[in-house]
């Protein structure tokens, strides 16, 4: 698999920027540049990043490949228009402005542009919210299957059995192409093989920030993993971004990485680093 092909983009900073033509212009630039997955969740900024993410994917949904989640949900259904939302969240930030970016003009953490959201907590998940929590990422991404579908941030056995059920019958029938996890990485170090044996993918953390996973791939060799906040902890130590996440991509030869950031030109960069 080429580089370009194991990097993705995560959207969860989508929301942050000054309107849906900033967001649309910065996924066509990535998509310009080579990266070909996008990585987004019901949660980021509160239900509008997939309401972004469909808008980019008309006219190429047979060249992207698309991740999204299921098991937490925004605190309301968007009610607003994507632009007024957006505008919305501009003046709060011009009123309680995000910490400043580093001096050194390396890329700030995803987790710094994260709009805030009030998750729910961990529940057991029955058949019939899964299905509307599908039914409405399918409706707001504008498509009839979904890549990847990630359990978010729950393990699997927060899911009651006909939950599970629906899961496995939804990647039968091609609707959902591929089923994982997206949850703490160190989540994950409690669990045997068996315990993953129905999912295809585990997400989690990985990187100089994050010690304690990585040993993952070794312990689930079976499974795709795709590694996210690989910078995190990157800004002070003399490190490039690019570097960085050539690292992780050679720790993880049959897995993709996932990298996030508001400018494209960042993107760019990163890239570049990884002699691509």
């Amino acid at each position: 698999m080429a580089v370009l092909d194991r990097l993705g983009f995560g959207c969860v900073a989508l929301t942050t920027l000054a309107g849906p033509r900033a967001s649309r212009d910065l996924l066509e630039g990535v998509f310009e540049l080579g990266l070909h997955h996008f990585d987004t969740a019901p949660v980021y900024g509160q239900g509008y990043s997939e309401r972004l993410l469909g808008e980019f994917l008309r006219g190429k949904r047979d060249r992207v490949s698309v991740a999204t989640k299921f098991g937490l949900s925004p605190s309301r259904a968007p009610r607003l228009p994507v632009g007024v939302a957006m505008g919305l969240n501009a003046l709060r930030r011009l009123v309680r402005p995000p910490p400043a970016r580093p001096s050194n003009g390396a890329p700030a953490a995803a987790e710094a542009a994260t709009p805030s959201v009030e998750a729910a907590p961990l529940h057991r998940i029955g058949r019939a919210e899964l299905q509307s929590a599908f039914d409405a990422s399918r409706r707001s991404l504008g498509t009839d299957y979904i890549d990847l579908y990630l359990l978010h941030e729950h393990l699997p056995s927060s899911l009651e059995s006909a939950a599970l059920d629906f899961l496995l019958e939804l990647r039968a029938s091609g609707r959902v192409r591929q089923l994982g996890l997206a949850a703490n990485g160190s989540r994950y170090l409690g669990l045997t093989p068996l315990d993953v044996a129905d999912w295809d993918v585990l997400q989690y953390e990985f990187g100089p920030g994050w010690p304690a996973h990585a040993g993952l791939p070794d312990l689930f060799p079976a499974k795709t993993h795709i590694f996210h906040s690989c910078l995190k902890g990157v800004v002070g130590t003399g490190q490039a971004p690019g570097q960085v996440l050539a690292r992780c991509l050679s720790a993880n030869p049959s897995g993709r990485v996932l990298f996030s950031s508001t400018r494209l030109a960042h993107v760019r960069d990163n890239i570049q680093m990884l002699g691509t």
